[in-house]
């Protein structure tokens, strides 16, 4: 059964209609002409057309009354949130076995629903799920450039837990030290960091009160004109935690190879810079690691 379809008939006509004619946002696909006039059976047409395959997407867009009306009991969003998709997943499943693979569970991070999509490269095992902060651990760089990417990974290991010390005001000082950590030299923008084979990015993250780690905001990739699917032909992404007292450590790393067609989808431009700056950037949606399975070297594979 389609549990969107079904979900959207026992909304009140009010509701249906709302979520009928809300903006599609950015990553979504193109906007959607929305008649100002809709009758309920136009409206679940609309929410089905929409939603039909995402049964998460449907949930997060509901607000709380809406949630509450399904689930016929009180409580916040979050949980609510979570009851429904639970509602919709026995819905689409029926009477048959289903394993995590085909339908699986999403985990609640900001209050919303999101799907992790299983890893697509390699990361460090860990002792727990989600990942725990490491203990804090002296630095060991290697003493020249990894000549081989067992090398360079090796690193990465090592730097897991070292604390990087006070940024102060300079952002790109906790990327800098992670580099010298991996014994990564400089070089000219244009090509990844190591060997111009690996581009080097940390990413920042934060804990759930749940545990679950989430990406705390988009990674600067690039500024606007270079190359950016070229620098991200492979990827080390390295997860960056705040450990108290303007402290910072290195939780976790994921090596990627590229995904173009995610990349090319969560790319955006915004402003980089000063606050009166006119230079623009391309930077990576927070979703995007969602959908490339590193939120799952994070939290555990589903």
């Amino acid at each position: 059964m389609n549990a969107v379809a079904h979900l959207a008939r026992q909304l009140a006509p009010e509701a249906v209609r709302r979520l009928a004619r809300l903006r599609v946002v950015r990553f979504e696909g193109a906007p959607v002409a929305v008649p100002r006039e809709l009758d309920v059976a136009a409206a679940i047409l609309r929410v089905v057309e929409r939603w039909g395959g995402d049964l998460c997407g449907l949930v997060n867009a509901m607000s709380h009354d809406e949630l509450a009306q399904l689930t016929r009991c009180p409580g916040r969003s979050p949980e609510l949130r979570l009851a429904v998709w639970e509602l919709g997943a026995a819905l689409e499943r029926g009477d048959a076995e289903v394993s995590c693979g085909l339908q699986p569970r999403p985990i609640l991070l900001g209050g919303h629903l999101v799907v992790q999509a299983p890893p697509r490269g390699l990361y460090p095992p860990s002792p727990a799920w989600p990942r725990p902060v490491p203990a804090a651990t002296a630095a060991e760089p290697p003493a020249d450039e990894p000549d081989s990417l067992d090398e360079l990974l090796a690193a990465a290991d090592r730097a897991i837990g070292v604390r990087l010390g006070r940024r102060g005001r300079d952002k790109g000082y906790w990327g800098q030290r992670a580099a010298r950590l991996l014994g990564i030299a400089e070089h000219g923008e244009g090509e990844p960091d190591w060997r111009g084979d690996v581009e080097v990015k940390t990413v920042p993250i934060a804990q759930e009160a749940s545990g679950h780690w989430r990406i705390v905001e988009d990674p600067a990739i690039a500024m606007l004109g270079q190359a950016a699917l070229a620098k991200l032909v492979r990827t080390l992404w390295l997860a960056r935690a705040d450990v108290g007292d303007g402290d910072a450590t290195i939780v976790g790393w994921y090596l990627l190879d590229a995904q173009p067609h995610l990349v090319r989808r969560y790319l955006h431009v915004r402003p980089k810079g000063p606050a009166d700056t006119l230079g623009k950037g391309l930077y990576l949606h927070k979703r995007f690691f969602a959908d490339a399975g590193m939120l799952a070297t994070l939290n555990g594979p589903t």
